[in-house]
């Protein structure tokens, strides 16, 4: 069974109006649910083993978060600047090339693609995928080149406010 979970990154800070979109780091909300969200992954399904992740800065800031708090090595964390402004299609080719050895990797991207490409697979419509949100989506594929929307299905959508009031 492959696994794959698709994470928009947290909250981003709107407070410098000088930076550019991919630089915008993470507000005081993003700070706060990124390690709520990782300790919810890595109790509902486990640590990955390789996270892939949009070179903004509010994206790889999230993956960081993540990858620290589930005690996972700098190394299996892989910044992708095609991950940033990305299609569909895109995060399904960077999952088409994931090594054979991984059997579960995260994706650190953007909205609306996140939620596009969530909408894709088997489950019920998600209007939207907020800030830190994630979609675990199982795969029967023998290898990532196969995983497709035939043999991949949605089995779980988490989001902050499920879990911070």
């Amino acid at each position: 069974m492959l696994k794959i979970g698709l994470v928009r990154h947290a909250k981003s800070s709107w407070t410098e109006p000088s930076l550019g979109d991919h630089d915008r780091p993470l507000n005081s909300r993003g700070i706060r649910d990124a390690p709520i969200m990782a300790k919810k992954i890595n109790t509902l399904h486990g640590v990955p083993d390789l996270i892939l992740s949009s070179t903004a800065v509010r994206a790889l800031n999230t993956a960081n978060v993540f990858r620290q708090t589930m005690g996972i090595s700098e190394q299996n964390l892989i910044p992708r600047s095609g991950l940033y402004h990305a299609s569909e299609e895109d995060i399904l080719d960077a999952i088409s090339m994931l090594d054979e050895a991984v059997k579960y990797a995260l994706i650190f991207g953007h909205n609306p693609t996140m939620t596009f490409l969530g909408n894709s697979f088997k489950g019920d419509v998600i209007e939207n995928v907020p800030t830190c949100g994630v979609i675990i989506l199982e795969s029967t594929a023998k290898n990532w080149m196969e995983l497709d929307t035939s043999n991949t299905k949605r089995v779980d959508f988490i989001y902050p406010k499920m879990y911070v009031q």
